[in-house]
């Protein structure tokens, strides 16, 4: 992986209406590096908002090389959804790593608790027919470890 992922998730227009939550495949920061885990959904906030958002969440996995590697995990990890028309309206929020050390401490069983962002965009940023960013039945979200401390992300 380096530092970027970019998952596509297949959900035909018609289906964003129905609850959903999608696993990512696995996957490494490096060869010798972490094991994470995303989880994109939506999420439905009753009360006074009555809002429906899709939500994404991230877990560290048990690896094979956690015994080399720093813990609690000490990167922030930025999540885009990827303009797909090219006008970069991509959609960027950042997981801080320390806001809950426990879910990022070195796994003690498969997998650790998830830990990410409720309200990453609203729905109907994908259930709008003109979308830019559900096109052919998919959009893409992208994530991004920030092993340098950038401390910002652009998709483009």
């Amino acid at each position: 992986m380096n530092d970027t992922i970019t998952f596509p998730i297949a959900k035909q227009p018609n289906d964003i209406n129905t609850p959903f939550s999608i696993q990512t495949p696995e996957f490494c920061t490096s060869s010798w590096g972490y094991k994470l885990v995303a989880r994109v959904c939506s999420t439905y906030i009753s009360g006074e908002e009555h809002q429906e958002y899709l939500s994404v969440y991230v877990s560290l996995l048990r690896g094979n090389m956690d015994s080399i590697l720093v813990f609690p995990f000490p990167y922030d990890i930025y999540v885009c959804l990827c303009d797909q028309s090219k006008q970069k309206n991509d959609i960027v929020s950042v997981i801080k790593t320390g806001d809950n050390v426990s879910v990022f401490n070195r796994p003690s069983s498969d997998r650790n608790n998830e830990f990410g962002i409720v309200k990453f965009c609203p729905l109907k940023f994908l259930k709008d027919p003109g979308s830019i960013y559900l096109k052919d039945g998919v959009f893409f979200i992208r994530i991004f470890i920030d092993f340098l401390n950038v401390g910002s992300y652009s998709c483009a």
